[in-house]
């Protein structure tokens, strides 16, 4: 802190003798210019020229313009030092001076009012020392967080790990350049990882505006050939088809992927894509598709079981596997439906697919607990009712 105050001070008195130097010397300057009378003379000079043949009459015009100019600008400082001049000369010295040390004074006063002056010093050093021993890196901002994986990563050069975990920051954080570099390094460090192939293609993605550049689908191409089953890459892939005009081999390719996807949400999603794609013709974006299948299950009856789409991803999930298989994988889709109502407990139309699930698996006690559960907060909507109701009736066991 003591330097900080002698630095401040060094560089307030430095300021307030460059001022009071330049306002000595303006007082010391002549009472007239004389550059004036040289560009007077240079007037007389031209002409002179002129009339003697030596100067064409459009060079006269140009070198007079010019001439004409700098005497104007002289004779504008001069009648400004003359002005400054017939000022009070104590009066002028008493408002730079006063000027020259109210300026660090008052904005001692500021930092004084406004600062932390007993604040002790915080090297960077020392904070990025306490940001690598927090327990929890999740307590850590995101510019920490970088902070501490970039000294990882100098740290440790040849990691591909760090890197990858960098990008992420940095994407988070909006510097996709930057992010897009780290990845292209950790890609040359790990060749055979599918992973940084495949974050490698959805930052240059996000980087072109939602494009598939050809570097993107590239690193997209690395990832698949890797790992078969990478989704992003799969994904992307199948979009880069649709906007280069093979919009069945696209959707041919998201329909594949829709199969081995396990989360409802994402099944839902991509199948929403697939079905507003398809009907376009062209490539509809996951924000247009969604509010077209939402305003096509408005329109239909709430019925008490998963819509056809969803049907249809499970259909092609569940395909081949043992019956053990596909009672655990619909108890996982119920449990994760049930879950999810204890944070959207409005949806209706949640409620009644939960009240058919639990009867399907033969729950009965859940059943009739998640009925009474949603008839009590949905006792007044009669449509709602209907379709707990529905939903409630018996019907095939799993």
């Amino acid at each position: 802190m003591i330097v900080f105050w002698i630095a401040a001070a060094i560089l307030s008195a430095c300021a307030a003798v460059l001022v009071l130097y330049r306002a000595a010397r303006l007082a010391r300057l002549p009472e007239g210019d004389p550059t004036v009378e040289v560009y007077r003379r240079q007037l007389g000079e031209i002409d002179d020229l002129a009339e003697r043949g030596l100067l064409a009459d459009n060079e006269r015009r140009v070198a007079r313009a010019e001439a004409a100019r700098r005497l104007l600008s002289a004779a504008d400082s001069s009648r400004r030092a003359v002005a400054a001049k017939t000022a009070d000369p104590k009066f002028v010295r008493a408002c730079v001076v006063l000027g020259a040390v109210a300026a660090p004074l008052a904005a001692l006063s500021l930092y004084i009012a406004l600062g932390s002056p007993g604040l002790p010093d915080q090297p960077f050093a020392a904070r990025l020392t306490a940001w690598r021993t927090v327990a929890d890196p999740r307590l850590l901002t995101a510019d920490q967080l970088m902070a501490v994986l970039e000294d990882a990563v100098k740290r440790r050069p040849d990691d591909p790990q760090g890197r990858l975990l960098l990008a992420r920051v940095q994407a988070e954080t909006g510097r996709l350049p930057a992010a897009a570099q780290t990845l292209k390094t950790a890609a040359r460090l790990a060749p055979a990882r599918a992973d940084i192939w495949a974050a490698l293609g959805e930052i240059l993605v996000e980087q072109a505006g939602g494009q598939e550049t050809a570097d993107a689908v590239d690193a997209f191409g690395r990832a698949l050939a890797l790992d078969p089953e990478a989704a992003a890459a799969r994904y992307h892939l199948a979009r880069a088809k649709i906007v280069s005009g093979d919009v069945q081999g696209g959707l041919n390719g998201w329909r594949a992927l829709a199969a081995t996807l396990s989360a409802p949400e994402e099944i839902q999603a991509l199948n929403a894509q697939i079905a507003a794609t398809q009907r376009a013709g062209r490539l509809m974006e996951p924000d247009d598709a969604q509010p077209q299948a939402q305003a096509e299950s408005q329109t239909q009856p709430a019925g008490p079981g998963p819509s056809a789409d969803q049907v249809q991803a499970a259909q092609q999930a569940l395909a081949g596997a043992a019956p053990a298989d596909q009672q655990a994988f619909i108890k996982s889709m119920v449990d994760r439906l049930a879950t999810k109502l204890k944070a959207e407990p409005q949806d209706w139309r949640g409620w009644a697919q939960l009240v058919h699930a639990y009867g399907v698996l033969g729950e009965t006690d859940r059943q009739a607990e998640a009925y009474a559960q949603a008839a009590k907060r949905f006792k007044a909507d009669s449509v709602a009712m209907k379709a707990l109701d529905q939903a409630r009736a018996p019907g095939p066991k799993a």
